[in-house]
């Protein structure tokens, strides 16, 4: 997949960063080789490749995505796209499925605008825990959840797949040095 540096990408971008699916390991990499490719790279590019502290790394990406032109509109239609990347932490292993559950709730308690209402994820996770959680309730409560939100997974997937290329290099280089 190539990446466009649009409006559009740095909002997806902000909210990998937001739900921690990904940091500087996997976005300095990514910032050196569009500095390198461009003769005048965008400045917001340039400013992240400098910073590690996550939160900086939000700021940057905010800052550019709310300057003109606006895209409020675009920014406002990706609210289950934060739950697709914390369904991605959960599939990886990175988050327990209680985790995944009790965040996505908070998360759509907080913005009211996620497909589902907040209830939705506790319910799942009185469910869950009232179960001591059962394994099998898992799988089942995860593909209600994929199927749930099946595109939203899948098109933050394919970005995921082009940082996680450059997390390995960083990686890489890292061990090599």
């Amino acid at each position: 997949m190539k990446i466009e540096l649009t409006k559009e990408f740095a909002c997806k971008l902000g909210i990998m960063l937001q739900s921690k699916l990904i940091w500087y390991k996997h976005f300095h990499p990514f910032c050196d080789d569009i500095i390198m490719a461009y003769e005048k790279p965008p400045y917001w590019i340039i400013e992240l490749a400098t910073v590690k502290y996550q939160g900086d790394a939000i700021g940057i990406v905010n800052r550019y995505i709310h300057s003109e032109p606006f895209v409020d509109e675009y920014l406002n239609s990706l609210y289950d796209h934060y739950i697709a990347c914390l369904y991605m932490k959960y599939d990886r292993r990175e988050i327990s499925w209680a985790s995944f559950l009790l965040a996505s709730g908070q998360y759509a308690d907080l913005y009211q605008a996620v497909k589902v209402e907040c209830e939705y994820f506790y319910e799942l996770l009185n469910k869950y825990e009232a179960e001591e959680f059962d394994v099998e309730l898992e799988h089942k409560q995860s593909e209600e959840i994929r199927d749930t939100f099946r595109n939203e997974i899948m098109e933050m997937q394919e970005i995921y797949d082009v940082f996680r290329v450059y997390f390995q290099q960083y990686i890489r280089k890292e061990r090599e040095a």
